[in-house]
This record gives C-alpha cells, sequence and structure tokens, in this order.
C-alpha cells in the first residue's frame, strides 16, 4: 500500500526508510551539539541524590529556543488567590513560536503553588521561633517542629522549621516559578531533547546542611527559597508577552533539518 491509499484510508502515513534515517540523524546530531555546548551549573546541572541524567535549567531553555530560531509566549491557563487563605497558584502555558514561518512549533506547561514545601515552610533558628516556642514554656511545642542539624561558622546547631507567615511576598515568585517550568517544559519538547534531559527537579537546591532529623524520625524537607534570581517580567491573563530575538545580521537563521517533523 502507498502513502497516498494510506492517507485516503484515514491511516498514519509515515515517511520512507530513508528519510527515517534522515531525522533521527538530524535529531540526534542536534542533541550532541546542544549538550556540548551547554555550561555544566549554568545551562544544566545535575542534582546530587536524583541519579545522573542532568537537568535543564532556564538559561539552558533559553539558549535552545534561541538556537531553534523560536520566539516564546506566555498565558495563564488557570490561577487562584485567596489573599485571605494565603493560597495561590498559577498554571502557565509556553508557547514556542517559529519566527520565520509563525506557527507554533512546541507548547508546554508549567504549575507552582504556595503549598510547595520550599515555600509553604521556611527554616529558622530558636532565636528566630515565635513567642509560642521561646524559652522553657515553649519546649513542648517547640519539641514538636520538624527539627534539622546545619553547619555554621562556629558549629551545628539546630533549625525548626515553621509555616511561612511573609507567603504574599512570594506571589510573584510563584507565578514566575510557573512560567520558567512551562519553557522548560516547551524547550525540551521543542528540541526533543527528553532523553538527555529532564526537569521539574530543577528547583531542588543542593543543602549545604547536614542530613535532616526530626523528633519523628522523618526526613526534612528542603530549606525554603525566595527563588529571587527568576528574572522577567510575569505573564499575565489579559495579554500574552513574546520575547523575539533579535534578527541575525548575516541572513535568516537556517532552521534544523527536524523542525518540520512530527516525531514525539
Amino acid at each position: 500500500m502507498t502513502t497516498e491509499e494510506r492517507e485516503r484510508g484515514g491511516m498514519l502515513a509515515l515517511p520512507d526508510s530513508e528519510q527515517f534515517r534522515r531525522d533521527f540523524a538530524a535529531i540526534n546530531e542536534f542533541q550532541r551539539i546542544v549538550h556540548s555546548q551547554m555550561v555544566k551549573g549554568h545551562d544544566y546541572g545535575v542534582i546530587p541524590g536524583t541519579g545522573n541524567k542532568p537537568t535543564l535549567l532556564k538559561p539552558g531553555a533559553e539558549k535552545i529556543v534561541k538556537l531553534l530560531g523560536l520566539a516564546d509566549k506566555y498565558e495563564i491557563i488557570q490561577s487562584t488567590e485567596d489573599w485571605k487563605a494565603g493560597f495561590f497558584r498559577y498554571l502557565v502555558k509556553c508557547s514556542l513560536v517559529s519566527i520565520r514561518f509563525d506557527q507554533v512549533f512546541s507548547e508546554g506547561l508549567g504549575e507552582c503553588n504556595t503549598m510547595e514545601s520550599k515555600y509553604r515552610w521556611r527554616w529558622v533558628f530558636a532565636s528566630g521561633l515565635p513567642l509560642l516556642y521561646q524559652g522553657d514554656s515553649g519546649k513542648g511545642e517547640r519539641d514538636k517542629l520538624l527539627q534539622r542539624q546545619v553547619r555554621t561558622s562556629t558549629g551545628p546547631a539546630k533549625q525548626y522549621r515553621i509555616e511561612n507567615d511573609d507567603i504574599y511576598s512570594l506571589v510573584n515568585t510563584i507565578l514566575k516559578m510557573a512560567k520558567k517550568r512551562a519553557l522548560v517544559d516547551a524547550a525540551l519538547s521543542a528540541g526533543r531533547l527528553s532523553d538527555i534531559f529532564t526537569q521539574d527537579i530543577e528547583d531542588i537546591q543542593e543543602p549545604t546542611e547536614e542530613p535532616a532529623t526530626s523528633t519523628s524520625g522523618q526526613a526534612a524537607a528542603p530549606a525554603s527559597a525566595s527563588d529571587a534570581h527568576e528574572d522577567g517580567p510575569a505573564p499575565s491573563e489579559a495579554s500574552s508577552r513574546t520575547n523575539t530575538p533579535k534578527e541575525n545580521t548575516g541572513g535568516e537563521k537556517a532552521m534544523p533539518p527536524f523542525m518540520g517533523t512530527t516525531l514525539a
């Protein structure tokens, strides 16, 4: 049965074997180039305790988008903003659009909310505990808190995990983290790079503390982080923003051979 006959019958039309080989060769070559040009610790990183597969970071995702001649556009798909309860959640879609052909080439989703442990909790020393946990009268309540030992310049010290009472200052951080996750998702799909990079664990920071312990014997959650390094304006529900790379003065950017394929 020919390709034309398969298409008329509603069957999946597959390229010939030579086209398959060319497409896969192009993908493999692009993956090799990307991996060789990425800077470890900046564009990607291997998070201790999560295996050997590198995690794609935001700078690396932005380089992939630029290399493929794409522009990133963002849209808030869902949002929850409960100022009374202090709960915030954003689901953002990133669309990567071909600058040359003005077509959506790849999309990715990213979600972030204030119930994630890195935002919900914060770690403090005994001197930073609320009055409820201070002194001899607060020892009973203090012992119920999750605890960990950390290294300081003066030796080991104990920290306690308490609820973050300043969650409202992280609203913009939550939104931008969702945006970043969507970008990484879309970039991995656009570059067919999911077999050499992963995502989602890019937000886990390597702890400088000793292994965390608690009175209940449970492992402590990672320390909270403000992620202030997440730069760039946040997307809005009313409109989306396009980051268009500067024009190449040397001529129009050539698209990689696999840009027109539909391989997963």
